[in-house]
């Protein structure tokens, strides 16, 4: 058994502690209520069910307030490892772990792959393909940058979190219309969000071809295991938004062998050392080129479907490498596909007044899982990032294009149920 020390949470997130205590260890969970509006009461008592101790601290993004409040509790019950599956907490995680002498992942590491501009940076003096970049500040450095970027290009944060005040740009009129609707959204950030942003930004060429993630273990004992590969879902009318995902993918073995490689190259080259990586990549006619690096396990519903389609749990790897296990597994085997598709509003608006409260019980049956928590009346906002979402719809299927195909069905339907424009997929 060991002691692990897990600093606030997602609701998926959740079952990283289930998983903990079910193998047998001791669990703490810190937290400053900084987000508990992504929890319900049902997720609180979850949170509090799997969680030996539970630490309430001032501040969970002071590394000195959480290390302070750690080596107290560490001085009764002796510490392990500390880590997060929140992107945000990661780093003083990371500091923390670091300070207390016990296990967690390299806090440079965090910085240099938290750091998009200095995560570019470090590829191109490695040699390690890329795509043409620019660290702005304002409109006019993005102009001059575009020169010789060319459009379209992505504006993003340089550190940021669910796509927030991330851009595609075609003109002029775009760069000059971002930077001044970053300014006027930056106070209106949620608690936990804003203290993640700048309003420094990279400047992207923007990269031909399909988005994929990789999700890659890394153990203490050198181990490098490309789990998994899903084929990533963007808006229609735009591609920054993420709408879903599919394992398998449409990659060749030999093109996720290539991606694989590729992404690893990119870890050691950042120097994350120990955990669970969620990689995105655009698979290009050059091959794979790097999105971005979440130093942290993948977000959202992609663990969920990680184990529908596979039976591996990911949050399980997770703990299993925290607890300083080597990991011997490279590639979860699938049968069949399984796709999720997030139900998200093209713009903002309301859902018809007469919807029936129990509209989305026909489609249960038609699920492998997934809800839509809209109901009749409810004004819906805009999907401008990764937490403008209404629910998700997931189904198993022989193959990646029945399985593809069935998600959008279904989204056609609830949009049709709900009497509002969906933001449309690409898959």
């Amino acid at each position: 058994m060991v002691h692990l020390v897990f600093v606030e949470s997602t609701r998926p997130g959740i079952r990283a502690l289930e998983v903990a205590k079910r193998l047998g260890h001791r669990v703490t969970f810190v937290t400053a209520h900084q987000m508990d509006w992504l929890f319900g009461d049902a997720d609180k008592a979850n949170l509090r069910r799997h969680a030996d101790h539970l630490l309430e601290i001032s501040d969970t993004h002071d590394p000195d307030v959480l290390t302070a409040a750690l080596r107290d509790h560490a001085a009764r019950y002796p510490i392990d490892a500390v880590l997060s599956v929140l992107h945000q907490f990661v780093e003083p995680s990371a500091i923390a772990a670091a300070r207390l002498g016990v296990r967690g992942v390299s806090a440079d590491g965090v910085r240099r792959a938290r750091d998009k501009a200095r995560c570019r940076d470090i590829l191109r003096d490695r040699g390690i393909p890329s795509v043409r970049y620019r660290l702005v500040r304002s409109a006019d450095e993005a102009l001059d940058a575009l020169v010789e970027i060319g459009y379209p290009a992505i504006l993003k944060p340089t550190t940021g979190v669910g796509k927030v005040l991330t851009t595609m740009v075609h003109d002029r009129d775009e760069v000059k219309e971002h930077f001044a609707q970053a300014g006027r959204n930056y106070d209106g950030l949620r608690s936990g969000v804003k203290e993640e942003i700048t309003l420094e930004f990279v400047l992207e060429e923007f990269a031909q071809g399909p988005l994929y993630s990789l999700e890659l273990g890394v153990s203490t004992h050198g181990d490098y295991s490309p789990f998994a590969v899903l084929k990533r879902k963007v808006g229609r009318h735009n591609p920054v938004l993420e709408l879903g995902s599919t394992i398998p993918g449409d990659l060749s073995d030999a093109q996720y062998n290539a991606a694989a490689d590729y992404l690893i190259d990119v870890v050691k080259a950042v120097g994350l050392d120990v955990g669970v990586f969620h990689l995105e990549f655009i698979y290009t006619e050059d091959g794979p080129r790097l999105v971005e690096v979440n130093p942290r396990i993948a977000g959202g519903a992609i663990p969920d479907l990680i184990r529908t389609a596979t039976g591996e749990d990911l949050f399980e790897y997770l703990i299993r490498i925290y607890a300083g296990e080597p990991i011997a597994t490279r590639r979860f085997s699938c049968s069949g596909a399984t796709s999720h598709t997030f139900i998200a509003a093209y713009e903002d608006c309301v859902v018809r007044s007469d919807l029936p409260a129990n509209w989305f019980d026909p489609f249960k049956a038609r699920i492998a899982s997934g809800s839509v928590d809209v109901a009749a009346g409810q004004a819906l906002r805009k999907m401008d990032g990764n937490y403008d979402l209404y629910g998700v719809v997931r189904v198993t299927a022989a193959d990646y294009a029945a399985a593809v195909a069935t998600t959008e069905q279904l989204r056609r339907e609830v949009e049709a149920q709900l009497g509002v424009k969906l933001v449309e997929v690409i898959d």
